[in-house]
């Protein structure tokens, strides 16, 4: 039999004879594929239970019955090319064999495959990173915007609109009601109603000019505290539209509440705390036991409070920034490594400062050059306090620093460029920054969306209640500008579920 089978392999091969596959017998189908044989004689299992437990070949339905079972990966392959035949693939499809080439695939293609053109390959868009990240609805991308909201103001006498370096009489409290000035005289608008412009009092003329205005927090929101040019400082209730405490200082540079704490920077560099609830029985002591630091060389210009109350930042217009511990009567060693000690300093004049809301120990610092620095401010950190990246370099003098209390963006609102400006140093170079309101993400610093916002020089700003819209002083134009910059945030209130409405 041996013998027949090679005879028979050998007149096969010799007369190199084609016949249809129903004509080949059992006997020259196994001299063909000899590796069956050794299949089943390596198989411990019976020879009609080794075809059961393998798996199923393939076999396209539009071939001829008397073609031998085609391997998996082949018959899949034929399969693929028959449906595509009837819905063909779109030449953008990254299945096509134009897309496949032009965005190879990063992937290993699997051994089962006998064509690796078969793996769908990845493309270049989706292994590109995004370069336009999501934000978040209430973000500044999408709602900074003109509101076309004007409100009539003119600056105290003794205030030129031409000088770049004023202060601007204006506050706003939590109740979103906006204080500013019209010569001498305190004017208010509720921001929430359309309710008219209301005066609160006028300044009388032997306290000099209106100079500065500071609202209270939350536990105090109906207290104003204003300061003059000769140095005075007056609380009003603005509920009842009445003076309750007045007292005399030597000048005042800056001032911030602190819960019923007035805190006050002067202008050779001292500050001063009053305790306001003292205010009703005797102004006089309020004044004498009042508590006081001594560390600032030159006129104080900004202060801020962190969230908690625990933290004061104050800046002065030599460009030191001192940050202080409400328990202690030195500042704190946080800031750069100079020689042995850490410091906080600016080249020029500190025009804002302010703490983010949702970081506590982040302080955001401005200068007239325009420089906007971040400080961590935090004592245990061996090494430095400054965070990296936490400069940039924007070309114009800093007149508001404001954090968004519901995303992790913050806004800086620019006055005029000053005359020794560096264009090579500057950290925006795409457009200029002056009288204009710039929105940066945190903690990237990366540039958001910019508004130009005036002609004329923004003075100051400060923020409504919510902190949606941004009211910005334009003296030469006498008005205040009113615009949205981010959106409101909706709380998701916690909804009953099934489990907490069950009775136990």
């Amino acid at each position: 039999m041996a013998s027949a089978h090679a005879e028979s392999s050998t007149t096969l091969s010799s007369q190199g004879v084609k016949r249809p596959l129903s004509d080949i017998t059992q006997s020259e189908l196994s001299i063909l594929h000899p590796e069956r044989k050794r299949l089943r004689r390596n198989s411990s299992m019976s020879t009609t239970g080794s075809w059961l437990e393998r798996p199923p070949l393939i076999t396209p339905p539009d071939l001829p019955r008397d073609r031998l079972s085609r391997p998996v990966g082949v018959a899949n392959h034929e399969r693929f090319e028959a449906l595509a035949a009837v819905s063909p693939i779109s030449r953008s499809s990254s299945l096509t064999e134009e897309s496949r080439r032009a965005s190879p695939s990063p992937f290993i293609v699997p051994s089962s495959y006998s064509k690796p053109g078969l793996v769908r390959s990845a493309s270049s868009s989706s292994l590109k990173p995004s370069n336009k990240p999501k934000q978040s609805e209430i973000s500044s991308l999408y709602n900074i915007r003109d509101t076309k909201t004007f409100i009539d103001f003119t600056l105290p006498p003794s205030t030129s609109s031409t000088d770049t370096d004023i202060t601007i009489p204006l506050a706003c409290s939590t109740r979103s009601v906006v204080y500013f000035t019209r010569g001498n005289r305190v004017h208010y608008k509720n921001m929430q109603t359309n309710e008219d412009i209301g005066q609160l009092f006028k300044l009388q003329d032997k306290y000099g000019d209106l100079k500065r205005m500071v609202c209270g927090g939350v536990e105090n929101s109906d207290t104003l505290a204003v300061a003059t040019t000769q140095g005075t400082i007056q609380l009003w209730d603005v509920r009842a539209k009445k003076m309750t405490a007045s007292w005399s200082t030597k000048g005042v540079g800056a001032m911030q509440f602190n819960g019923s704490v007035l805190t006050v920077g002067g202008v050779k560099g001292t500050l001063r705390f009053y305790d306001t609830r003292m205010a009703s029985s005797a102004a006089a002591k309020m004044k004498s036991d009042a508590r006081k630091l001594t560390r600032h060389q030159s006129r104080v210009t900004a202060m801020a409070w962190n969230e908690p109350g625990k933290l004061l930042a104050t800046g002065d217009e030599s460009g030191a920034i001192n940050c202080w511990d409400n328990r202690q009567n030195t500042p704190l060693d946080v800031g750069e490594p100079v020689q042995r000690r850490k410091k906080i300093q600016h080249s020029v004049g500190v025009t804002v400062v302010n703490f983010c809301p949702w970081q506590p120990k982040l302080l955001g610092t401005g200068d007239a050059n325009g420089t906007l620095r971040l400080w961590d401010i935090d004592t245990s950190d061996p090494k430095s306090n400054a965070l990296h990246p936490g400069k940039l370099e924007l070309g114009s003098r800093i007149t508001g620093l404001h954090f968004s209390p519901y995303c992790k963006e913050m806004i800086t609102v620019h006055g005029a460029a000053p005359e020794n400006l560096d264009p090579s140093q500057l950290s925006v170079t795409m457009h200029s920054t002056d009288n204009s309101i710039v929105a940066h993400s945190f903690p990237t610093l990366r540039h958001i969306h910019t508004l130009t916002t005036s002609n004329d020089v923004i003075a100051g700003s400060v923020m409504n209640a919510n902190f949606t819209k941004a009211i910005l002083a334009v003296p030469k134009e006498n008005k205040l500008k009113v615009y949205d910059v981010w959106g409101k945030y909706r709380d998701l209130r916690r909804t009953a579920s099934f489990r907490d409405s069950t009775i136990r």
